[in-house]
């Protein structure tokens, strides 16, 4: 299959996977809500922040890696299965040591990050399944690396099966609230192991040792990229911290809410940068005189599709929250918008930092964009939410990105110019934006709490005649996205 053919399906399989989930999530949402109040909803969160941090020191950030030295040691097969078995002994002595630091220094953690969580058995748990959930996530970025995207899918959708069957038996039946949160995921993840090992047995893709120079090659390449992938996620979970604190846990669940509509957008481009990055490093290394116009123009037509992203969770998260969720809360909505700004502005930066990824001299520099974004996003945080609450959270999110943007655009050009060019990307983004804005006059002058009928209506012209701009003003794109299509549907057939 041609490889920019391999890009969309790989891409459309992730993103039918991930926008699955998410649709039975939406559907579930109101029944997680009902059995679950805002403070429970905060504890979860703030228990998935502090994981979202801990997951890549656990790791060393080596999912990377994974990605990155499958292209090298593919057609190696001993090498490769030295390389993989390598990595998954080493992070699981690393989460293992990890669980005994944080119970050893279990109430200097809760001082300073879970004001009002019990360490038992809310954190306890939580560090527990970090043990599980860092190889969970090892065998996922070696699919993604090896392109097995009908395979990723699969697994995918009957863990997403089994963790809705038990979150609704733990949180409806048993009313577990936030335990049974935490006791799904632990348990959901132990029994992915069993997935992780049989799957790399059976296709003899390891062998479990500790081969010290191929892991010396992963973490040489990895370490750099950790200050890179933790700071961001240090950012967030500073920002629930600093809600938690001066406000409450109850507005850190409807800050969560919130982030949950508006990750979304970033779901999606991270699924679609999951099968574009393998294609992007194949071509690189294969380089000619057509791989530059043939990345520039995949990645125009999928900073295209972005932005009808952006329109409909900026436009239409209100009626759905106002709709499905209870009473409590109702005002998530507000503070979406401008997460999907923060995510807009984001886009950019995937494409940019895949240069940066495949020279393994730029990864060593990467981390200097999201540490002084992520040192931003919590200065500027630390200040505005004691005055802005959970709106001052999402505005030092959006500086927060529009300087990571900055950084890693500078810091690409030193190696490479492949012909991204910002302001071709922002013609493309802020047309998005502005149309959103104007969708969204009537929710916040009029309709600010309630559902409205004639405000769907306005919302729904305002998409129709972006519908029409993006068509004449980007034509070149949609002509050849439609060439795209019919010669992929023509190779399904033969």
């Amino acid at each position: 299959m041609d490889s920019r053919k391999k890009v969309f399906e790989n891409s459309f399989l992730y993103i039918f996977s991930s926008l699955l989930v998410k649709a039975i999530n939406f559907l579930l949402l109101p029944i997680y809500t009902y059995f679950l109040t805002p403070e429970d909803y905060g504890i979860t969160n703030m228990v998935a922040s502090f994981s979202g941090v801990a997951i890549y020191i656990i790791a060393f950030s080596l999912y990377s890696s994974v990605i990155r030295f499958y292209v090298d040691y593919k057609d190696d097969r001993e090498r490769l299965k030295r390389f993989f078995g390598s990595i998954i002994i080493f992070v699981f002595i690393s989460g293992i040591v990890f669980f005994l630091l944080v119970i050893l220094f279990r109430h200097q953690i809760i001082e300073w990050f879970f004001e009002g969580i019990p360490f038992f058995p809310y954190i306890l748990i939580s560090i527990s399944t970090l043990i599980f959930s860092t190889l969970h996530l090892i065998h996922q970025n070696i699919l993604k690396g090896m392109q097995e995207g009908k395979k990723l899918i699969i697994i995918n959708l009957i863990v997403f099966f089994f963790t809705v069957l038990l979150n609704l038996l733990f949180i409806c039946i048993f009313k577990f609230g936030a335990l049974g949160v935490l006791l799904t995921t632990l348990i959901i993840n132990v029994l992915y192991i069993f997935v992780l090992v049989f799957d790399l047995i059976k296709n003899n893709l390891i062998k479990f040792c500790l081969d010290f120079n191929l892991l010396k090659a992963a973490l040489k390449y990895s370490i750099p990229i950790l200050p890179h992938d933790i700071s961001t996620q240090i950012a967030q979970f500073a920002s629930r911290v600093f809600i938690n604190k001066t406000d409450s846990l109850a507005n850190v669940g409807i800050y969560s809410v919130s982030n949950h509509f508006g990750s979304v957008i970033d779901l999606i481009q991270a699924s679609f940068n999951q099968a574009f990055q393998p294609w992007f490093f194949e071509t690189m290394k294969e380089r000619n005189d057509e791989s530059c116009i043939n990345i520039i123009s995949l990645s125009s037509f999928l900073m295209i599709i972005y932005t009808f992203i952006y329109m409909g969770i900026g436009l239409f998260s209100q009626e759905v929250i106002i709709l499905l969720l209870p009473k409590s809360y109702a005002l998530a909505w507000t503070v979406i918008p401008i997460l999907v700004l923060g995510f807009s502005v984001k886009s950019i930066y995937y494409f940019y930092v895949n240069i940066l990824f495949y020279y393994k001299k730029a990864v060593r520099v990467l981390f200097i964009s999201t540490i002084t974004g992520s040192l931003i996003d919590i200065i500027l945080a630390y200040y505005l939410v004691p005055h802005y609450g959970m709106y001052g959270a999402a505005i030092a999110f959006v500086f927060a990105k529009i300087i990571v943007v900055i950084i890693v655009v500078f810091l690409s050009k030193r190696f490479d110019d492949i012909g991204y060019r910002v302001l071709n990307m922002l013609k493309i983004i802020i047309p998005s934006l502005i149309f959103m804005g104007i969708g969204l006059y009537l929710s916040y002058t009029k309709y600010l709490t309630s559902f409205s009928w004639t405000n769907l209506a306005f919302k729904l012209l305002v998409c129709v005649l972006y519908m029409i701009f993006v068509f004449f003003t980007n034509i070149k794109y949609v002509i050849n996205a439609i060439k795209v299509f019919k010669n992929f549907k023509f190779h399904k057939k033969s």
